[in-house]
């Protein structure tokens, strides 16, 4: 397990996903299509973090929506992260749950807090860009994961 979340540069390590039905997600063909904006929620019914996924679900690079390029990891099981589909509709298909993959990128909770976070991971898996925070409100930035998809995606 990591000690300190991931940074610019890193590789993204193997997550262990689980889709909203109960069956294993991989995260592989994703990144095979391109670069990909993995944000990891700090619960399924944080506001914060709904907050920006709903933000998520209006944005658009290049004329494209960013949901094309998102994959959501809440914590906990797939009911967890069904419940998050459900409030999420525009998301559907981009939400997963993972017992594990918040440490395996170095999320840890602090403070009672599960850390949340984004990484913009291009299509080799290297983290091209990289925000995390205790409190959810730092966890996401439009401005610079539209900035690292443009270079992504030259």
């Amino acid at each position: 397990m990591r000690t300190a979340p991931l940074k610019t540069g890193e590789t993204l390590p193997a997550l262990d996903l689980v889709a909203t039905d109960g069956s294993a997600f991989e995260i592989e063909p994703l990144l095979t299509a391109g670069s990909l904006v993995v944000y990891f929620m700090r619960t399924p019914t944080c506001p914060v973090c709904h907050s920006h996924l709903r933000q998520m679900g209006r944005a658009r690079i290049d004329g494209h929506p960013l949901v094309d390029r998102l994959l959501v990891i809440v914590p906990g099981d797939a009911r967890d992260a069904a419940s998050v589909a459900r409030r999420r509709a525009e998301l559907s298909g981009r939400i997963v749950a993972s017992t594990t993959a918040h440490a395996a990128v170095g999320l840890f909770t602090r403070a009672a807090l599960q850390q949340s976070g984004t990484f913009v991971v291009g299509s080799d898996s290297t983290v091209l860009s990289a925000r995390f925070s205790t409190v959810p409100l730092g966890a996401y930035d439009e401005g610079e994961v539209t900035a690292a998809l443009a270079v992504a995606m030259q």
